[in-house]
């Protein structure tokens, strides 16, 4: 098997916007790739086992990142991002289908994540951190037809870190709302099989700073 190596022209634009007395920041850029020969890792169908890598004809992807943080108070910070892909084949026939349309493989549409940070110093050794997180992302279409598809799901977090120090000692929680998704298909002997996401963890770590 042989393939060619990818090619692509990238374009972005962008900006960095600070107000407020700097207590709000804002990144802005907006982004189109037109690739050509895009390597795609695929299974073969029917009975035989393993992947290839093929080249797909021609992809175009355009969208949108932006990212705020704010900061109110020496204690509060909050953090909210957004990205926005539409990857697309241009032109790809695998020599049974043409898929010009479809959306790109593994590349997710949305991507959202959002913060709340509260810090206080109980003295001049000690200092706590509780903060909230959301991440959020889908829809990933997971093969060329577009015939299966992970929708958009969302993952609750938090933790509380007590520092003192060069030492601190943290409690977390990931996937509160024990969410069930998959990160990952692939269609094997005439069989689909997905990895399923990790549920609801939480833990306690210890770290150090050297």
């Amino acid at each position: 098997m042989a393939y060619r190596p990818e090619r692509s022209w990238n374009y972005e634009i962008g900006a960095h916007i600070a107000c407020a007395d700097n207590r709000v920041m804002t990144d802005l850029a907006l982004f189109y790739i037109d690739c050509r020969d895009q390597q795609l890792t695929m299974f073969p169908p029917g009975q035989t086992t393993g992947r290839i890598t093929t080249n797909a004809g021609k992809t175009r992807s355009y969208g949108a990142e932006v990212q705020i943080k704010y900061n109110p108070t020496l204690n509060w910070s909050f953090n909210a991002s957004y990205g926005y892909t539409n990857a697309k084949f241009v032109e790809f026939v695998n020599g049974n289908n043409d898929y010009k349309g479809n959306y790109v493989p593994y590349a997710p549409k949305n991507t959202l994540f959002a913060s709340a940070t509260y810090t206080h110093s109980l003295n001049s050794d000690w200092r706590m951190t509780y903060n909230l997180n959301y991440r959020a992302i889908g829809s990933i279409y997971w093969n060329e037809e577009n015939s299966v598809k992970q929708s958009m799901y969302g993952l609750l977090g938090a933790s509380v870190i007590a520092s003192y120090k060069k030492f601190s000692l943290e409690a977390w929680m990931k996937n509160i709302t024990n969410t069930d998704y998959d990160t990952f298909y692939f269609r094997s002997i005439g069989n689909d099989f997905f990895a399923q996401g990790k549920p609801l963890q939480f833990g306690i770590s210890l770290h150090i700073n050297l």
